[in-house]
């Protein structure tokens, strides 16, 4: 149990809490201070199981807002704990005095601060291992140090935006924070107290003596010895961040790490009670998360879970009452509790002296519950009745223009529906598609969603942009809900949207540049049969033309950016032939045939016909088109180099212009006029250049993404024929995607070109080495990708993984030693 939950409205910090002896009562029993922001300071002493309101020592309502309370030697006298109560624009020390009356609440000393305050933390800085001196921190990135009634010139932190968590190493006497770059930083406590005794304390910043990216907001940051490879005089700095566990040593080396399966919010470390003799103690750690677990963790192995009635703002650990090894659980709802781990005895034990023993029923109830365990157990976990479900009625035609020069628009409706007994509230519908596609409103909330299996219509509207290329029809809607019990779900559905979203027939187009022609082994079905819903919003005379005799029947299609494509079919024999004036335009139209054709015939590669016919099947037997794909990535490197040229030319002149800028700044400003020397030229012609860059860097970019555009079609083109060529299966089709991948990604970084490369090569290592000579690649092998000057290593890379497929080799998992 716990005291009384707070005041409506009052709320609480995740360090408003402290744990300490606040009396210096004899015994050393623990007292438990909390603060809220309303200026609420209470007192309690837990001595018993329940809450009592004897245990309540002390309520005094402060007047100012808490931020955070800390316990510890900060009086003169070493031996007496004083209580540090941090206000935004005050620090107080308090010292406790509690009496049959109640208890006394008394002011050692008060600092007004001149920053407004975010958090503290306290330690023996400089050595001074009888007292303990406070840090306070800024919300402007300033550290002030207190030492009891002494204050120090604060000092200004490097790389900082918003403060974070602070703490305190005594093994090198430092202060750690986290800036503003991800980064855990470490600050030399002699490098603050010398700068603030030169007297240059508030306009230079420190420079911390090392940094560590961890890349992920912290939400913790301490000092114990967690780990059990470390000597008795050496400790781990522990930062939790939201996924991430990592134990630093103390020069910022990394020493363990571990990513989490739960979004944490609050860490403490704690000391067992009980440590074996001849061995150093070794600290584990108190870790809340966001769902209301609360884990504790010996190194990086997890000990124990439990389920807290809610998620922990703060955490502590301590001896109350005589009972040792209690959990303090300082709740996001303002309650205040201490748990233990275990279960509870049982105050009375049922004799079953006398009574005679079923073995039958005993054996049925334990087949019974074996059945239960086995189904818990299971690998196949059921999915909850009381679910979501999502399903789209997609037409096949567009939505009619309002005016001539409207873009495209197809409105889709999404049924979405739920299962349970009672109304679910509010759900997130989210919508994705690929460019040029777009949405309108991409996301929508229903506030209340009916129970019963008729499904709620949300209607949703896609365009598409003249621009770029298409290479991707499919969209994808989710649902984010939380179910009756709390637990966060989610529903997701996909749909194909139709080609005459992206494309519209043309009359035949007869002078092809590019091609690829398909097999199948069955007699070839008409187009117009294949494209019927394309055809029914066309010019009739173009649909009739389709299915005229005298020729082979032809079907042209014209993209939105201004490409077409041209399928043909055979009168003879199952072949189709897709042609077009451009490389990347084969893609889209290749790939609507094979899924009509599939679709057509009931069924993909390994469904058997009847009648004793195989399976339908469609095959490439022409040689791959891999000339015109390598000049693809030519051109996209190519289109990479000049973007960086014109990104670094236009950094240089950014540069000049601050220099020149300032420079007639400080001439103007002079109260003796003095000659510009030509500045405002300099600055009038150095403008112009910027512009210059500027409008070369917008047509590079475009260009860069027309080029991206083209090189992802082609990767999936001749991923598609290599899988039709070599008769990949889906798992082998999938191996092959994860390593050549389609996703052509803007980074300026790492690009594609040293990203393919690099995970083909460890391909051709391991799951298309040949057999007996597979290469691991140690992680002191691995170097830093650095953009290409050419991609001749990846185009003879790309030729022999082709290579290797064409001599029968599959890309499998690469076996382990066991």
């Amino acid at each position: 149990g716990g005291p009384p939950p707070p005041e409506p409205g009052e709320e609480f910090g995740n360090n408003a809490v402290a744990v300490g002896n606040l009396d210096n009562d004899p015994s050393g029993a623990l007292k438990v201070a909390t603060g809220s922001f309303s200026g609420m300071l209470r007192i309690y002493s837990p001595n018993a199981r329940g809450y009592k309101l004897e245990d309540l020592v002390l309520e005094s309502a402060l007047e100012l807002p808490i931020l955070q309370l800390e316990a510890g030697r900060l009086v003169a006298d070493p031996k007496r704990v004083a209580l540090a109560v941090l206000h935004p624009r005050r620090l107080s020390v308090y010292t406790l005095r509690v009496s049959a009356e109640g208890g006394v609440l008394s002011k050692a000393y008060e600092h007004t601060l001149d920053r407004p305050a975010c958090n503290l933390c306290q330690g023996p800085f400089g050595g001074h291992g009888a007292h303990e001196f406070l840090a306070v921190q800024s919300m402007d990135g300033s550290i002030s140090i207190f030492e009891q009634d002494r204050t120090q010139p604060p000092r200004h932190l490097s790389k900082f935006l918003l403060p974070g968590p602070l703490a305190y190493c005594a093994k090198n006497d430092s202060l750690l924070t986290f800036n503003s770059q991800l980064e855990v930083d470490c600050y030399r406590y002699s490098s603050l107290s010398s700068g603030a005794a030169a007297g240059g304390g508030s306009s230079e910043r420190m420079t911390p003596e090392w940094h560590f990216t961890v890349g992920e907001h912290v939400h913790t940051v301490l000092v114990a010895r967690v780990s059990r490879s470390r000597a008795a005089s050496q400790v781990d700095i522990v930062v939790l961040a939201e996924r991430l566990l990592i134990f630093l040593k103390e020069n910022g080396a990394v020493r363990d790490q571990r990513r989490l399966d739960y979004s944490a919010c609050c860490c403490r470390a704690f000391t067992p009670a009980f440590t074996p003799g001849g061995v150093a103690p070794q600290d584990q750690l108190l870790i809340g998360s966001r769902t209301g677990s609360l884990l504790i963790y010996r190194d990086m192995e997890l000990l124990w879970s439990a389920r807290l009635p809610s998620p922990a703002a703060s955490l502590g650990f301590g001896s109350f009452g005589g009972q040792p090894g209690l959990i303090l659980c300082h709740g996001t709802d303002g309650g205040l509790r201490l748990c233990y781990l275990g279960t509870a005895q049982a105050e009375r034990v049922v004799s079953a002296e006398g009574k005679e023993l079923n073995y039958e029923a005993m054996d049925a109830e334990h087949r019974k519950l074996l059945g239960v365990i086995r189904d818990t157990s299971s690998a196949a976990k059921k999915e909850p009745t009381d679910g979501v479900t999502l399903w789209a009625q997609v037409p096949h035609v567009c939505d009619a223009k309002e005016y001539p020069d409207e873009p495209p628009a197809l409105t889709l409706t999404l049924y979405i529906s739920h299962s349970g007994a009672a109304p679910l509230g509010p759900v997130s519908l989210a919508a994705s598609c690929a460019p040029p596609l777009y949405l309108n409103t991409d996301a929508v909330v229903i506030p209340s969603l009916p129970s019963g299996r008729a499904g709620t219509p949300v209607p949703f509207t896609f365009r598409t942009s003249a621009e770029q290329l298409p290479i991707d029809l499919a969209a994808y809607f989710v649902a984010s809900y939380t179910a009756v019990g709390g637990e966060a779900r989610c529903a997701r559905c996909a749909v194909q949207l139709p080609l005459s979203l992206v494309a519209v027939p043309i009359p035949p187009v007869k002078s092809p540049g590019f091609k690829v022609t398909l097999e199948i082994n069955r007699p070839p079905p008409p187009l117009r049969g294949l494209f019927e819903d394309l055809l029914a919003a066309a010019d009739p005379a173009i649909a009739d033309a389709v299915g005229a005799s005298g020729g082979a029947p032809a079907l042209s299609l014209q993209y939105h950016c201004g490409l077409d494509s041209t399928v043909l079919a055979s009168k003879n024999s199952g072949k189709y032939r897709i042609q077009s004036n451009a490389f990347e335009g084969l893609w889209l139209l290749t790939d609507e045939l094979l899924r009509r054709l599939q679709a057509y015939f009931g069924s993909a590669a390994g469904g058997g016909g009847g009648g004793g016919d195989p399976p339908f099947a469609v095959s490439f037997q022409d040689a791959l088109p891999l000339h015109e794909y390598f000049e693809a990535i030519d051109k996209h490197l190519r289109c990479r180099h000049v973007t960086a040229e014109i990104a670094d030319a236009l950094e240089k002149r950014a540069h000049q212009f601050r220099v020149v800028e300032k420079r007639l700044l400080v001439r103007l400003k002079d109260r003796n006029p003095v000659p510009l020397s030509n500045l405002e030229l300099l600055l009038s012609g150095t403008y112009d250049q910027l512009m210059e860059l500027a409008r070369g860097a917008e047509a590079a970019q475009q260009q860069l993404t027309f080029h991206a555009t083209r090189l992802s079609a082609g990767t999936r083109l001749l991923l598609l024929l290599l899988s039709l060529k070599f008769g990949l299966s889906r798992d082998e089709t999938a191996t092959l995607h994860a390593h050549l991948s389609p996703i052509v990604l803007g980074a300026h970084d790492q690009g594609w070109e040293e990203l393919t490369y690099a995970s083909l090569t460890y391909l051709l290592r391991t799951a298309l080495a040949k057999p007996g000579k597979e290469e691991p690649v140690a992680s002191s092998s691995l170097q830093t990708l650095s953009r290409p000057s050419d991609a001749a290593k990846l185009k003879k890379t790309i030729t022999l993984v082709c290579d290797r497929l064409s001599k029968g080799m599959r890309p499998r998992e690469p076996q382990g030693d066991a």
